[in-house]
């Protein structure tokens, strides 16, 4: 039989050891009793945590698994690195170095920031032919080597800012800002803007945001400012968060409500991760009711912008010493301007998952579920509805559009315009 190791750091702090037998492919984790003895240690996970009996491999599968890119993105590492998808160790091996949060996995026993620091320059010149060529060369693939470890669909890359310039870099020089270039796929027509335009709207009605900008090369790219990235004066500290599948402990295929689809066998079958399960975990969060606070306000959120795709990996807290903590939002879009895609909203709101259907019987389901006090929930219905009126227009009038973008961020307007007064409406039955 086979053991492998990978070391798992947090900066220049030993966090533990990831052990993997490979012919039963089972995972161990050990934290570092250096770690443990550090003043502002935390557990990774509420599922992994320190001073209790480790964690099953399940666990440890799942929450790795959670790390890894998804899709095309994952296809790309698996063939540049020749390990196949379903080799989670090696794909960890090779992608670990810079993972989402703080955590670093390296086969050496030196922690990564104590690696040489390089960077390399990319000119808007480059990045916009990379972009061009992303058909010919994944957009990942920089000098030969895969530039990313993010989870999720789209194309993206981590890059260091420096003002305008920009870099990929090695050793202390972690990424502060992620790029998602406009979609190759024509059914989805100006999605930087539209994701632009949702981020910022969420942060004029309450919603707290990581902060995004559009880089015009001349074409879009949506820049965004990575939450989980703190700029020191000797570098970049980074911060450990985990998605809501991580603090659920379960799979990504359980990032929606439906886990094996809508169809009509298996619609019935709901243990993916819906708004009754995200609630819960404000049980492990430092502030409970600010916690259901603020992922109320992201619920209705979604229903004002028709994010059908809002499901549970794009929902994250920070890992600290006292607990869990909600993170700033993102991936916020409004997924039911594009026809071609699946308009059934990722959680169902009460029972039902239409958004054209969801009337007040089900947001009165909804607050039982998510265990929401009914004067919580009108009062917020009613706020973000009322809000809706106003700042959906003033942002599609904002001077960072052009003319292309502000027509089709008109039409979000107008959708958000409606979704508001329903909210409001229903915010005065009873059954609420």
């Amino acid at each position: 039989m086979s053991s492998h190791t990978l070391s798992v750091h947090d900066g220049g702090a030993r966090v533990g050891t990831l052990g993997y037998e490979s012919l039963d492919e089972r995972f161990s984790f050990e934290y570092d009793a250096s770690w443990c003895a550090r003043p502002h240690a935390y557990s990774i996970s509420p599922h992994i945590t320190m001073f209790a009996d480790p964690p099953p491999s399940g666990t440890l599968r799942r929450f790795l698994d959670n790390l890894l890119p998804e899709g095309r993105a994952l296809d790309v590492v698996a063939t540049t690195h020749k390990v196949s998808k379903n080799n989670l160790y090696g794909l960890i091996r090779e992608l670990g170095r810079e993972t989402t949060g703080a955590l670093s996995f390296t086969a050496e026993a030196e922690a990564p920031n104590e690696a040489e620091t390089t960077r390399r320059e990319i000119t808007r010149q480059e990045l916009a032919m990379r972009i061009a060529e992303r058909e010919q060369l994944p957009f990942s693939v920089w000098d030969g080597r895969v530039r990313m470890s993010i989870a999720g669909y789209q194309d993206k890359l981590a890059v260091y800012l420096d003002g305008e310039q920009m870099f990929l870099g090695e050793g202390q020089l972690a990424s502060t800002h992620i790029l998602k270039p406009e979609t190759a796929e024509n059914r989805l027509p100006l999605l930087v803007a539209n994701e632009h335009y949702c981020m910022c709207l969420a942060g004029r009605l309450g919603l707290r945001a990581a902060p995004v900008t559009i880089l015009r090369l001349p074409a879009p790219v949506l820049v965004i400012e990575r939450f989980d990235r703190e700029r020191t004066d000797t570098g970049v500290r980074r911060l450990h968060i985990i998605d809501a599948c991580q603090a659920l402990n379960v799979p990504v295929a359980y990032k929606y409500e439906r886990n094996f689809g809508a169809g009509r066998a298996v619609q019935h079958i709901r243990d993916g991760v819906s708004f009754e399960r995200l609630f819960s975990i404000s049980e492990y969060t430092v502030r409970k009711a600010v916690t259901q606070r603020d992922l109320l306000r992201w619920a209705l959120y979604q229903y004002l912008i028709g994010n059908a795709d809002a499901h549970g990996k794009n929902v994250s807290f920070f890992c600290t010493p006292e607990g869990l903590s909600l993170a700033p939002f993102y991936d916020l879009v409004s997924v039911v301007q594009y026809p071609g895609l699946d308009h059934e909203m990722a959680m169902a709101y009460g029972d039902e998952f239409v958004l054209g259907d969801v009337r007040p019987y089900d947001w009165a389901q909804f607050a039982h579920n998510t265990r929401t006090p009914s004067a919580l929930l009108k009062r917020e219905m009613r706020r973000m509805g009322k809000m809706a009126a106003s700042e959906a227009e003033a942002q599609a009038e904002e001077a960072v559009y052009d003319e292309q973008e502000r027509t089709f961020l008109k039409g979000i307007s107008r959708f958000v315009e409606q979704q508001g007064r329903k909210l409001v409406e229903a915010a005065e039955f009873d059954a609420i």
